[in-house]
């Protein structure tokens, strides 16, 4: 009976043990001066000196922690702040943990310094690559910035931009669309003014349904710290330089920030192309490319708190960017001809002003809100071109383009209980576009060509979201109408096109455990014919022409995918699979006939069926040494009713990044890239790889950085193109001088900084679905 007893008490005290060595913890970290949440903090837990388990909070401040051993208490910390020790025993409520941490008086400074590690969040419908320093970053452009990430696939020649090996990718700048295309904002925008990058393969339905390959959205840096702050920035490097000033003036109801900015930039790229036709002709040419820019950009923005449930915001963004470009090329083995020189000389010019107005008014909580949103921007372009061969004069020729966009947003969420919030809303996107191209050929009338072109969208969408303890689903649907009308002046010809489409949207999050996540999501998507598809008068010359084509049907993709993410306290991985069927694929096809002559159009090819998979690798392997290794591979098979070269498409990299942090002073990071062969419908690219260094020196109490850059330092990224069609094989080198065998020395200077200062409750940034590119 004794023993029977003692196994009982045994088995009982062990159950209770148990059940006290799984519990679950929640709470928010807050400020402890002003309330504000104090997102990606730290929250350790230790039994006496021992480690067991550590989390760090998310966007809004909040963690879930399940506990599974004993333990004493909680240690919780964040830059700039004293580091908080909780006794467990404090603890009152399990489900409703508040830790507030107090600011370092003697270390403010270390507030605004963003973190020294580059950090990836999972959510539900999108991966949120927080930047921090990263010191490959420093001083460069948001195209350079893009090259360290793994997911995201660039080009620093050509300045293509790419998601999961597809070309269309809808780039949003703090949710908003913008006239430029992407080349030529990720140019102009600094790393330096990122805070974060939301990565969206699979969007939900409060976004837009165009970019089959999702979108990619980039929320720059907001100055709203107390006080009256300003920031100095200068770089200088190989032929490119940099400068600027940043700032804010803040107080309790209201903020005003401003940004200026200069930056020159000159590149030279020479590239070497060998024709063989299938007549025998030959034809080779040596091709110098020199580029010259010139950007100015200046922004101005108004954050008013109208009391603590209604915030307005407005903002006024102007650039001005001119660059010239002078080729100069040698034929030479030309069939039927001695060897001569073509020569082009061209500029552009682009001024863009954006303006955007929002409106938020809450009710009884944060999930509560009903939001406004009107975005206007406005791109004007100028593209002078003059052509020579063998120093005689061919023609002269002057594009003008005009872009307007108005993009009006309302969203409304409710949340009907603590676990289900619904949200709705209604978007309107009208953009305008008037181009003309006035040609003046040698001893020829002059040729005028005008095409206008008018688009409205209209959306609303209905999404759920019901979140239960470990399980969180997403639900959505949208509606979208799009009607267009194009008009060749010209030609007296019109063309008419209306798409109505239903879009679903499917997200699942497991929350395995603390460290363990699992993501599933499915979208719908759709790109649809636009004005770059069916405007007729494009750049061409003797050798080249664009073919526009006004028969396009919309192309449709339906997105699948899986991630996970694993988040330990030195070892972080995540990996994702996704498979992407497409119909009536609007393809980019070239052709170069037996004069030698290439034609660029687009047209419905078939279908496409993509799969690929994506890992990253993050480990700490001492406190001063950090590695991080990602690799990906993507491939396509294409069912195609034109002729295609190659049918079977394929593309792979890896990156390999060692970071090291010498003393509180001086940190190192010596990465390395490998991009394997990659093959599209009608070349193929060759491998190439390269290894970049970059150095960051901090002084004066971290006021003033210095950033040394040097990329390709071995001098050996050559791209090696070759190029299959019916009539031609194509062989090309290109060497590019974009910041590659180049060297980068930026710097940055606290000007001023209020010492007074705090977290600004204007935390949060807007969602949005922009317009169509």
């Amino acid at each position: 009976m004794r023993l029977h007893l003692l196994i009982t008490l045994l088995f009982l005290s062990s159950r209770v043990l148990i059940a006290q060595q799984n519990q679950l913890y929640k709470g928010v970290v807050l400020d402890a001066k002003t309330n504000e949440i104090i997102p990606f903090a730290t929250v350790t837990v230790y039994n006496e000196s021992a480690f067991v388990s550590g989390i760090s909070t998310n966007d809004t401040g909040k963690f879930n922690i399940t506990i599974r051993a004993p333990f004493t208490s909680f240690k919780v910390s964040f830059m700039g702040y004293e580091t908080l020790i909780a006794k467990r025993i404090d603890i009152k409520n399990e489900k409703a943990i508040t830790f507030r941490l107090k600011a370092l008086i003697s270390e403010l400074d270390e507030v605004v310094v963003q973190g020294e590690r580059t950090t990836t969040q999972l959510k539900i419908d999108r991966k949120v690559i927080n930047l921090g320093a990263d010191v490959q970053q420093a001083g460069a452009t948001a195209l350079e910035a893009f090259d360290q990430i793994s997911e995201i696939q660039t080009d620093l020649g050509t300045g293509s931009l790419s998601l999961r090996g597809n070309s269309n990718v809808r780039l949003l700048i703090n949710g908003k669309p913008s006239g430029l295309n992407a080349t030529e904002i990720l140019e102009q925008l600094p790393a330096a003014s990122i805070q974060r990058v939301e990565i969206i393969t699979s969007p939900s339905s409060k976004n837009q349904a165009d970019g089959l390959s999702g979108i990619i959205n980039i929320i720059t840096n907001k100055n709203t710290f107390r006080g009256f702050n300003a920031n100095l920035n200068a770089g200088v490097g190989t032929k490119r330089y940099n400068y600027g000033i940043d700032g804010n003036y803040n107080f309790s109801s209201f903020n005003m920030r401003w940004n200026a900015s200069q930056a020159g930039r000159e590149m030279d790229s020479k590239q070497t192309i060998a024709q063989r036709y299938i007549n025998g002709a030959t034809r080779d040419f040596f091709a110098p490319h020199d580029f010259n820019g010139l950007v100015r950009k200046m922004a101005i923005g108004l954050d008013i708190f109208i009391n603590d449930n209604n915030e307005l915001s407005l903002g006024l963004d102007y650039t001005n960017d001119y660059h010239s470009f002078y080729n100069d090329t040698f034929y030479s083995n030309v069939t039927g001809r001695e060897d001569f020189v073509y020569t082009r000389n061209s500029s552009h010019t682009h001024n863009t002003l954006d303006v955007n107005a929002n409106y938020r008014t809450r009710f009884r909580d944060d999930n509560h809100f009903l939001e406004f949103d009107y975005q206007f921007s406005k791109n004007r372009n100028l593209f002078p071109a003059i052509d020579f061969e063998a120093n005689v004069f061919l023609f002269e020729e002057e594009r003008k383009n005009t872009n307007t966009l108005h993009a009006l947003a309302i969203d409304y969420s409710l949340p009907v209980s603590d676990n289900i919030v619904l949200e709705t809303g209604f978007s309107y996107n009208g953009r305008g576009l008037e181009s003309t191209n006035r040609i003046v050929p040698r001893e020829e009338i002059e040729n005028f060509e005008a095409f206008d072109y008018n688009e409205s969208l209209y959306g609303v969408y209905l999404q759920s979201r019901v979140k239960t303890h470990k399980l969180n689903w997403q639900l959505g649907l949208r509606y979208e109408k799009l009607m267009s009308d194009a008009v060749n002046v010209t030609a007296d010809e019109t063309l008419n096109l209306t798409f109505s489409d239903l879009f679903p949207t499917v997200h699942i999050s497991y929350d395995i455990n603390d460290s363990n996540t699992v993501n599933l999501g499915y979208s719908k998507r759709v790109s649809r014919p636009n004005f770059r598809h069916i405007n007729p008068f494009q750049s061409r010359n003797q050798y080249f022409e664009w073919v526009a084509n006004p028969n396009l049907k919309p192309e449709f993709s339906n997105n699948m995918e899986s991630n996970y993410q694993y988040k330990g306290s030195k070892f972080n991985a995540s990996a994702a699979l996704f498979y992407r069927y497409r119909t009536a694929v609007i393809e980019q096809v070239q052709e170069i006939d037996e004069n030698g002559v290439q034609s660029i159009s687009f047209d419905n090819i078939g279908e496409k069926s993509s799969y690929g998979i994506e890992t990253n690798i993050d480990y700490k392997a001492m406190p001063f040494w950090n590695i991080g290794i990602s690799t990906n591979y993507y491939h396509t098979i294409v069912n195609s009713t034109i002729s295609l070269t190659w049918d079977q498409l394929y593309s792979s990299n890896l990156i390999l990044k060692n970071t090291f942090k010498i003393n509180k002073a001086l940190q190192a990071d010596i990465s390395f890239r490998q991009n394997f062969k990659t093959q599209n419908t009608f070349n193929f690219i060759e491998p190439r790889n390269r290894i970049d260094l970059a150095i960051r020196l901090k002084l004066l109490e971290n006021r003033f950085m210095m950033n040394l850059r040097i990329v390709d330092i071995l001098d050996n990224n050559l791209m090696f193109r070759r190029t299959v069609t019916q009539n031609v094989v194509q062989d090309e080198v290109w060497r590019f001088q974009s910041q590659t065998f180049g060297f980068l020395l930026s710097a940055s200077y606290k000007l001023f900084q209020n010492k007074g200062k705090s977290r600004n409750r204007k935390s949060r940034n807007y969602q949005y679905g922009g317009t169509t590119d």
